[in-house]
């Protein structure tokens, strides 16, 4: 599975046109004088909150993160035929990102490590016209599910070895994703996955929905390192439902990920997100990324 960046570049200008034009030629970046010369080729910026302007090429506002970094976009292409197994041998070809001490966001509700053979993870995503699939591969030195059973889905993913995915399906960057009246679930939220196949999605909407094909279903699977240590896979399938209903390719919604780590029992030791404001990456919005969904 090549790793090829897909995160999208922000240029001063935008012609008319959609994130999949860019990602189907393999999210490549262009320079703005390739862009010209190629007539009638679309170009999204990173990061787009409002275009002004007239003629062909239009000037864009910046999206911009709240600590004034271009917001992420990743492009989700479309792919049929994935099977749910966990295994991520059907992935060749998408483009995976990869998160490490260094360069993802730590929530200090818990403690910070610098080694990459402790957490470290690579992950995509890609649609087949119904649902989200992600695709997550974590290096773990310790495997450890003392606080979960498989086949849970109510379980206390975020104290074990776990994938959080998160998601804001209308993209209204909401201040608190678990604000009281729970205005927010019906539109995403939180699904957590853990290596021995337990979950929760009890920050939805649809609490003990995980396994049911119209809501979401995962699948996990381990490795042992030969020189130690675990590559533990996640996939995931999210439907549009889980989203608010109304997600279709062609929209962007808001996402980010986060990898607990559990090294020694009881609660977690470290975790490790992709974006998000720190402490408490889950609860705004604002500071998670964005994923284009292709046509």
């Amino acid at each position: 599975m090549a790793e090829k960046p897909n995160v999208l570049v922000m240029y001063p200008c935008q012609r008319a046109g959609t994130a999949p034009d860019l990602a189907d030629r393999g999210g490549k970046q262009m320079t703005m004088t390739r862009l010209i010369g190629l007539a009638g080729v679309g170009v999204v910026c990173l990061g787009v909150s409002g275009c002004t302007g007239i003629g062909p090429w239009r000037r864009v506002t910046p999206d911009l993160l709240p600590d004034g970094r271009p917001r992420p976009t990743l492009v989700a292409p479309r792919r049929g035929g994935l099977q749910l197994d966990g295994k991520l041998a059907d992935w060749h070809g998408v483009p995976f990102t990869t998160v490490t001490p260094q360069n993802g966001v730590f929530d200090l509700e818990s403690t910070e490590t610098d080694s990459a053979s402790d957490i470290s993870y690579r992950f995509a995503v890609c649609h087949d016209g119904e649902a989200l699939y992600v695709a997550v591969e974590v290096t773990d030195d310790v495997l450890m599910l003392d606080s979960t059973a498989a086949g849970e889905t109510h379980a206390k993913a975020w104290q074990d070895d776990a994938v959080e995915v998160f998601l804001d399906g209308n993209h209204n960057r909401a201040p608190h994703a678990r604000v009281k009246d729970r205005s927010e679930y019906p539109f995403g939220g939180e699904f957590s996955l853990v290596s021995n196949n337990a979950a929760t999605s009890n920050c939805t909407a649809w609490p003990d929905s995980f396994g049911k094909a119209d809501h979401w279903e995962g699948a996990t699977s381990r490795e042992a390192l030969p020189g130690g240590g675990h590559l533990l896979r996640y996939e995931y399938r999210l439907t549009w439902r889980v989203m608010g209903g109304d997600v279709r390719p062609g929209d962007t919604i808001g996402f980010t990920i986060g990898i607990q780590d559990d090294d020694d029992g009881g609660n977690r030791d470290h975790a490790l997100y992709w974006l998000g404001i720190t402490p408490h990456c889950w609860k705004d919005e604002n500071g998670w990324g964005n994923v284009v969904l292709a046509r």
